[in-house]
């Protein structure tokens, strides 16, 4: 049972239950069908994000950019998750439940609970994303000479497009909105917070120096950092603009405060619990395509050559503990010893299950 369905987070009925828990509305999803094993529905933020987008054609009748923004939106969308679809793949691990949200899909992928697997996983989406921005912009910049506009506020992409050179043709527009989704797509999720992929990066990054449970709270420190001064940046957005940007800052700091507290109330010993919701892997199947699994046998292959020769070193410098004590070893086998006893700890953290 999820927390969405508990006693304390309900009426009478689950949340889904409109009548008991009107809040129920945030978490309703369009389900759109399942296309090839996957699933895909829209979430109620996104189809709310779709209805502002077609305002502006109801007062003026331009129908043409509105819907082609909306289509851009839902192409970029699902472009991001095919990326996180095939990259999970890759590394053993599935993404096949599209949930789509404004920034990306509301479910992480499932992959190994390890820093290489976490970090293709979810890095798969932005590599699509700005894939796609490398080829449209090329496009844009050679055959239009459209300059692409660069922004210190990331979150400013998610307002209305710059204006575009009167010289710029129909088709032009059509490309630089698309342009502008996945450039805003790719760069709202390199944010470090647990909203967008760029936590996950950024904890799969710091992982092997600092380990699991260090490298989450160094990420909420990291989002907590940015949100604050851009927060006030916003402020001299001024209008309209400034005040929902300043509310966007306000809610990511608060929600990397809130995880930071929470992983300091719980301790380490809620490490499982942590990485089991990030990175889900219950029911992961067994891939069918043959060079998925000889490369996935390549890469744990290495992976146990690797932990083998770890293992060796530390067997030599604990041997070298028991001839001449403590005192002989140098620094960096001292810093090889605490690494792999943090190791350990944190293997035994992750499989008391």
């Amino acid at each position: 049972m999820s927390w969405r369905d508990r006693d304390y987070n309900r009426g009478g009925k689950s949340t889904r239950y409109f009548p008991d828990n009107p809040l129920a509305l945030f978490n309703w999803s369009l389900p759109l069908g399942d296309f090839f094993g996957i699933r895909l529905r829209l979430h109620f933020w996104v189809l709310l994000l779709f209805a502002f987008d077609l305002m502006p054609a109801l007062r003026t009748g331009s129908w043409l950019v509105s819907l082609w923004l909306i289509f851009s939106m839902l192409a970029a969308l699902l472009l991001h998750e095919f990326g996180h679809h095939f990259s999970a793949q890759f590394v053993g691990g599935r993404h096949d439940d599209f949930l789509l949200g404004p920034f990306g899909n509301m479910i992480p992928p499932g992959h190994p609970p390890e820093p290489w697997p976490t970090f293709i996983a979810n890095g798969g989406g932005i590599a699509a994303n700005l894939g796609a921005c490398l080829l449209l912009g090329s496009l844009l910049s050679i055959h239009w000479h459209i300059p692409l506009p660069i922004f210190v506020n990331p979150l400013l992409l998610l307002t209305t497009p710059a204006f575009l050179p009167e010289q710029a043709g129909g088709p032009a527009v059509l490309l630089y909105l698309f342009y502008w989704t996945n450039l805003a797509l790719a760069m709202v999720n390199l944010l470090p917070f647990y909203w967008f992929d760029g936590a996950y990066l950024l904890q799969a990054i710091l992982w092997p120096m600092a380990g699991p449970y260090r490298s989450i709270n160094i990420t909420c420190l990291a989002g907590m950092a940015i949100a604050a001064p851009m927060g006030l940046l916003s402020l001299y957005t001024g209008g309209a603009t400034g005040l929902v940007m300043l509310m966007m800052w306000g809610l990511l700091f608060f929600s990397s405060f809130q995880r930071r507290r929470q992983l300091q109330a719980e301790g380490p010993g809620i490490l499982e619990q942590l990485i089991s919701s990030s990175v889900p892997m219950h029911d992961l199947p067994v891939s069918k395509r043959r060079k998925l699994t000889r490369r996935w046998l390549r890469w744990t292959t290495r992976r146990d050559h690797k932990e083998r020769k770890a293992q060796e070193r530390i067997d030599g410098i604990l041997a070298k503990v028991h001839e001449k004590g403590l005192h002989s070893l140098t620094w960096l086998e001292r810093r090889a010893l605490r690494r792999a006893t943090a190791r350990e700890r944190d293997r035994d953290l992750i499989s008391r299950r």
